[in-house]
């Protein structure tokens, strides 16, 4: 037997503040298509089943064209079980008002937490407490979300642990036997997330289980910590991100990628987030830079307030606000009267 495991798909996730709206339009038609290529995936493996540890649909932004397609796979093959541990209350809802729901498409719940296919028992539960005893004569598959520690399900039977609401592959053995498997989701829905993406294919023969990580993210996500310390300008960091990024293996320009500055930014030289992000967003499918580890001095030594630059420098430092926002406040000014664009 054959079945497939993975979490956090979250078909019509809005990208709209870490995207352009076109990007935004791509990304959201290959979580579509990712999640299509699954389900072929399946169809011609044989699998019995498809486990989805929460968040197959962004509740709060699905769309009925979306659904249908979704309605539309799950009915063109019905051979195959598709089961949702739904992973927030809003997507439990929006499936509990659903009518018409194919045959084959199982939601586990409080009233409904086993699905038994052959000598396979498979459970879908929210913590362990919620557990029944298992039958130590089946094979025993566990799907579980929001599980942030393996305590309670180690030395129960299980085969195999599901989890979801895990943005990044993980897997290990289980205390007492058996397996944990995060697949993570199957494409990157924030830079952060970096790795492969895919899903788990579970083979079970005999009673012997094992897992395998499949591949399916067509985005990879990569991060990097690039120094300013002593940097003149946005070109000359924007060289020394380039460098390291063409050190990390399998870059290419269909990438995400992440560019977090780190090191001390001399007031004389100030480097602008932004217009870095705008580079290198013409070499990449898309770019977060974060500048959170920092180190911004605001000084007001040797400012003889000469110049409307130093008087800006002045005025601010001597204000009321939190220190991060005198510097988001000072970047912006001298950006500005440096002649640069303000985003």
């Amino acid at each position: 037997m054959r079945l497939i495991h993975c979490s956090d798909i979250h078909l019509d996730i809005p990208f709209g503040d870490i995207l352009t709206q076109e990007k935004s339009a791509t990304r959201k038609q290959e979580l579509i298509t990712a999640f299509s290529n699954m389900v072929e995936f399946a169809a011609a493996e044989g699998v019995r089943a498809i486990l989805i540890t929460g968040g197959l649909i962004d509740a709060e932004h699905i769309s009925r064209h979306t659904l249908d397609m979704i309605y539309k796979a799950v009915r063109s093959n019905p051979d195959i079980i598709f089961a949702l541990l739904p992973g927030s209350s809003y997507e439990t809802a929006y499936f509990s008002g659903e009518k018409n729901l194919p045959e084959n498409f199982r939601i586990f719940s409080e009233l409904d937490k086993k699905i038994s296919i052959d000598d396979v028992d498979i459970y879908g539960v929210y913590d362990a407490s919620k557990l029944p005893l298992l039958d130590e004569k089946q094979t025993n598959i566990v799907i579980a979300s929001g599980v942030s520690q393996l305590r309670g399900f180690e030395e129960r039977g299980i085969s195999y642990l599901g989890i979801g609401l895990e943005r990044t592959y993980k897997h290990g053995d289980l205390k007492g036997g058996g397996y944990y498997c995060a697949p993570g989701s199957l494409e990157a829905l924030t830079f952060e997330e970096g790795g492969n993406k895919g899903f788990i294919e579970i083979y079970i023969s005999k009673g012997q289980l094992s897992p395998v990580f499949v591949r399916s993210g067509k985005r990879l996500c990569y991060e990097i910590d690039v120094d300013i310390t002593g940097a003149m300008s946005v070109d000359e960091v924007a060289d020394n991100t380039r460098h390291g990024l063409s050190l990390q293996k399998g870059i290419n320009g269909a990438a995400m990628v992440h560019v977090n500055l780190v090191g001390r930014m001399d007031l004389d030289h100030i480097i602008d987030d932004k217009l870095l992000q705008k580079t290198l967003s013409r070499e990449y499918f898309a770019v977060s830079v974060t500048d959170t580890d920092v180190d911004f001095d605001i000084t007001v030594d040797g400012i003889t307030e000469n110049t409307l630059r130093e008087r800006f420098i002045r005025r601010v430092s001597e204000g009321n606000e939190s220190l991060e926002l005198k510097k988001e406040i000072i970047r912006a000014g001298i950006t500005a009267i440096s002649g640069g664009d303000v985003f």
